[in-house]
């Protein structure tokens, strides 16, 4: 099942693991209420103001989160 979900979903998933975070820690970081475990399924698009937040807070390049770049 993991094969079929977008390539962002698996990349947010990987940086919310790398810092070591659950999901709710993680939502609440990010305030996004309950929808991390919703994104890491792929049943909700990660918003532009989350892509903002993780690049200010992780420096996570937008195009490596999207599977156009590898960095």
């Amino acid at each position: 099942m993991e094969k079929d979900l977008p390539i962002e979903c698996k990349r947010f998933r990987k940086v919310r693991e790398d810092q070591h975070m659950t999901q709710q820690a993680f939502a609440e970081l990010l305030d996004i209420g309950n929808t991390t475990a919703d994104i890491e399924r792929g049943k909700t698009k990660i918003t532009g103001k989350v892509v903002m937040q993780l690049l200010s807070l992780y420096g996570i390049n937008p195009l490596w989160l999207y599977g156009k770049s590898f960095k």
